[in-house]
């Protein structure tokens, strides 16, 4: 019976920071901003003769076949009379790779949080191990956060080239990701210093979220603590 709860307990802390990492990577996929500011910061429309506008028009595009709202990463910029097709089929091919991943990020998110939520429940009415028991879940599930994704985090800071290499190296079965900044456009959209300012601020969005529930947590587990004391004076 212990052991069992003691396994149920240290699942929900493991899934805390597959959450937090699932999560991060949905919000960043998704917001707009992050790519208007990778647009200003590296001057792509200088890159790329595409002008600003059709900028945000191409990321929103993005973001809808991420979100498999459209069929297709294609799309046609340019003014009348120079329009032309935006990627090329290798291009496509791994914008599709990519869209895959993405979804494959919200399955392991949506599936983590229900996981997660089970093994509070069980926890707290299977084996009626009452509020410390769950909170302490949630404050160690915070701590282990904080120290792996510091630890992923200090990596891609310095070491962010072979970081971004190896992770393309697991995330895909095929080449398509190597790209030429010459002649295709997305690598001309997204340069590597792009990914490495999402990758920083996503790490230390989750390192940041991690601390809060650990600050709320070990607050509740104080209160509780004092609580329990007064009942038995």
């Amino acid at each position: 019976m212990k052991i069992a709860r003691n396994a149920i307990f240290y699942l929900g802390v493991c899934c805390m920071p597959v959450l937090l990492f699932t999560s991060t990577i949905c919000w960043e996929v998704n917001a707009l901003r992050l790519y208007e500011y990778g647009f200003d910061k590296y001057e792509i429309s200088q890159a790329t003769s595409i002008d600003r506008l059709q900028l945000k028009i191409i990321a929103q595009h993005l973001i809808d076949y991420f979100n498999l709202k459209i069929n297709t990463a294609q799309i046609v910029v340019g003014e009348q009379g120079g329009e032309f097709n935006l990627f090329n089929e290798r291009e496509l091919v791994h914008l599709e790779d990519v869209r895959n991943l993405i979804q494959l990020d919200y399955w392991i998110q949506r599936g983590t949080l229900l996981l997660l939520i089970i093994c509070l429940l069980v926890l707290f009415f299977g084996f009626n191990a009452g509020w410390r028991t769950v909170v302490k879940g949630l404050f160690w599930g915070s701590l282990v956060t904080v120290g792996l994704m510091s630890i992923i985090a200090l990596w891609a800071l310095f070491g962010f080239e072979r970081f971004f290499l190896l992770f393309h190296l697991v995330s895909f079965s095929n080449e398509y990701w190597i790209l030429d900044p010459a002649k295709d456009y997305l690598i001309r959209l997204f340069p590597e210093g792009f990914f490495y300012d999402a990758a920083l601020l996503g790490f230390g969005a989750i390192i940041l979220e991690a601390l809060l529930i650990g600050v709320i947590t070990f607050v509740a587990l104080r209160v509780i603590g004092r609580g329990k004391i007064r009942g038995s004076t």
